[in-house]
């Protein structure tokens, strides 16, 4: 019988979807797709980064190298190999998973702070290499990226689509054997070990499925702009996901897409110019503010107020 979380999570994930794909369209809201759009977009990096961050407890200081990766390698099969857009989009997502396995893979035997460190550093690295490389456009960055929708609604709608998957990902991985195994390494790694786990398949298992989900929305994010540039490995891409997944919740299913919505709101609504330079600031201290109320995130306090747990 289907546990009355379970219950809770269909039917809100699928009300939350019918409203998001109707109403914007309906009302012909144009600003407010694009909006939605980067939202659903920057939502997928931050389900990437709990998966590996929030359920795996290793502590990614640099998943805007995977998003970054993702948006180049689409770049670079669409205009330089003639390769379909929605076919990029997933191919490069491959080539940045197998790119950042390879990366990750030494790291990996690394815990704590030592492997935050190590991802933390990687994107520097990659800025530095993507400015020097002509064929990657410098410090200009690739440009004359083909569209991949024939309208800004289209392209919602397929983000929209490509979020609720990460999110069903996300849901069954948790709720699978492969889940339980996510848990106990990340509760006790010396204990998984102990019961026999292969640590560090599993790892590198959480590791490939968050890459690839954030190399996704990175191609997206690309085409979105139709420009990708060493710019989007910057500390602002790589510290969103993890302040969206805290202020959503951390270890929940729906926390970083709750949080995603929440800050890019935010950023949005400072676009002033007066207040752009310190847009980062401002809603970091916003966010700041509402951790010290919700320890757990937003979706862990509300979980706790209807059920009494903090189950995902």
């Amino acid at each position: 019988m289907m546990k009355r979380v379970d219950k809770f999570f269909i039917i809100g994930l699928l009300v939350v979807l019918v409203i998001l794909a109707v109403a914007p369209i309906a009302f012909n809201l144009r600003f407010i797709i694009f909006i939605l759009t980067l939202t659903n977009i920057f939502a997928m990096l931050a389900v990437s980064w709990n998966l590996l961050s929030g359920y795996m407890g290793l502590l990614s200081l640099g998943h805007s190298f995977f998003f970054a990766g993702g948006g180049y390698a689409a770049a670079i099969l669409s205009i330089s190999y003639g390769v379909p857009p929605v076919a990029a989009v997933f191919l490069g997502a491959m080539v940045v998973t197998a790119l950042g396995s390879l990366i990750g893979l030494p790291s990996l035997k690394l815990r704590g702070h030592f492997f935050a460190l190590v991802t933390l550093i990687i994107p520097v690295i990659a800025y530095q290499v993507t400015n020097a490389i002509p064929q990657l456009g410098g410090h200009d960055g690739i440009f004359g990226i083909p569209p991949l929708f024939r309208s800004a609604e289209e392209f919602y709608l397929a983000t929209l689509a490509a979020l609720s998957g990460s999110v069903v990902v996300s849901y069954l991985v948790m709720r699978s054997r492969l889940g339980i195994i996510f848990t106990c390494i990340k509760d006790d790694e010396i204990a998984a070990k102990a019961a026999g786990i292969d640590v560090p398949r599993y790892k590198l298992l959480g590791l490939c499925i968050s890459i690839f989900i954030a190399g996704v929305a990175g191609a997206f994010y690309a085409y979105l702009n139709g420009v990708i540039s060493p710019a989007t490995y910057e500390l602002e891409k790589a510290s969103l996901p993890l302040l969206m997944t805290l202020l959503g919740g951390r270890a929940t299913i729906l926390g970083p897409v709750v949080g995603a919505f929440i800050i890019e709101t935010l950023i949005e609504t400072l676009k002033i110019e007066v207040l752009v330079r310190a847009r980062l600031l401002i809603y970091s201290g916003l966010a700041l503010l509402i951790f010290m109320i919700f320890p757990s995130g937003i979706v862990g306090f509300l979980r706790r107020r209807v059920y009494g747990d903090t189950a995902g």
